[in-house]
């Protein structure tokens, strides 16, 4: 099975349009949606709609969940906290309810699917670098756990249950005596310095994964925040990667 996993869409509809015709184009059996569909940018419901038809499985996310009411916003920094508050404003009642829908953490086969960590999922927590990935392993029993959260793609390989190290490329193709962390990075809101959109690809009978970058019309969400008087730090750094 040939499947597509993505995460943090955060309402960047013309990213997630241009992530899923590419998916096509790949041969993309199965599609993977890792949560934050919403907060940031100026599409939250037209995003939610795309999903519910496009995704065949929706994991739940933070700012999904603080959108939702089920958590406050506390934690949020300044923009972040503006944004979700604009969100949740501004959601359908049909989007409401679909998010009310999604679960934490789902398995398929030897694939883990989250939005932030194995590590109890509700609280997300941030894989931020090679102690958070190690500590992560010790939460999932299948071959590779596929997560989102930072908006920074990476693979951390495990070998013969003892050693660890980060992938210096973006694909990797798992050992027997192997299991693998990815996190797909971001759809909407790529911070790696790429602005390129940021999806996954891995195929479940090789267990080989493939981290791939799609560009798409920026300027035309920025127009969408502009006018919906977003802030002008949420708006550059989409063009900025950051």
């Amino acid at each position: 099975m040939r499947y597509g996993i993505f995460s943090d869409i955060h309402g960047n509809l013309e990213a997630l349009h241009a992530v899923l015709k590419r998916m096509e184009e790949l041969g993309v059996e199965r599609r993977i949606c890792l949560g934050d569909l919403v907060g940031y940018c100026a599409n939250p419901n037209e995003c939610v709609d795309v999903i519910r038809q496009q995704s065949h499985l929706t994991i739940l996310g933070n700012h999904d969940s603080v959108a939702l009411g089920r958590e406050s916003s506390e934690n949020f920094n300044f923009y972040a906290r503006r944004a979700i508050e604009w969100t949740r404003e501004n959601l359908t009642p049909s989007t409401v309810a679909y998010l009310k829908t999604l679960s934490y953490l789902e398995v398929e086969g030897e694939l883990c699917f989250v939005h932030a960590s194995p590590r109890s999922p509700a609280d997300w927590y941030y894989i931020s670098g090679l102690d958070d990935a190690v500590d992560a392993f010790g939460f999932f029993k299948q071959k590779i756990c596929f997560h989102g959260h930072t908006h920074w793609p990476v693979l951390v390989v495990m070998e013969n249950e003892q050693s660890f190290r980060i992938c210096d490329t973006f694909s990797h193709t798992l050992d027997k005596n192997q299991r693998l962390l990815v996190n797909v990075g971001s759809v909407g809101q790529p911070r790696d310095r790429n602005p390129q959109a940021s999806f996954c690809i891995c195929d479940s009978e090789t267990l080989s994964v493939e981290i791939v970058r799609v560009p798409y019309e920026i300027e035309k969400t920025q127009d969408k925040m502009r006018k919906l008087n977003f802030a002008d730090f949420l708006v550059s750094r989409l063009s900025e990667g950051r």
